[in-house]
């Protein structure tokens, strides 16, 4: 089984890695497309997590919403609110869901 990643190439999507070198890495959006080349470089600035990773964000997202729980909080900056991180988020989460 390849890695998968969730990256910004063209948009944001799931790609698969065939390698991972110093200098190249091959990779391909779909399971019937060939393998492309890009350079190692170029590959760091556009990936963006693993997709388990991806994934275990959406399903606390998606928990939250379920649980009503808002992901802002309020703020003393311009317009009194921010956005929570996703660390607080997560621990919010897995408190009231254990609770």
């Amino acid at each position: 089984m390849k890695n998968k990643w969730w990256v910004y190439i063209n948009g944001y999507r799931v790609v698969e890695t065939k390698s991972i070198g110093y200098r190249w890495v091959r990779y391909r959006t779909s399971e019937n497309s060939l393998f492309k080349k890009i350079k190692r470089s170029s590959w760091d600035k556009a990936c963006i997590r693993s997709l388990e990773e991806q994934q275990h964000r959406l399903d606390i997202y998606n928990l939250a919403r379920k649980l009503n729980i808002s992901n802002l909080r309020k703020s003393r900056k311009r317009f009194g609110w921010s956005y929570k991180t996703f660390a607080e988020l997560e621990s919010e989460v897995l408190n009231k869901e254990a609770a």
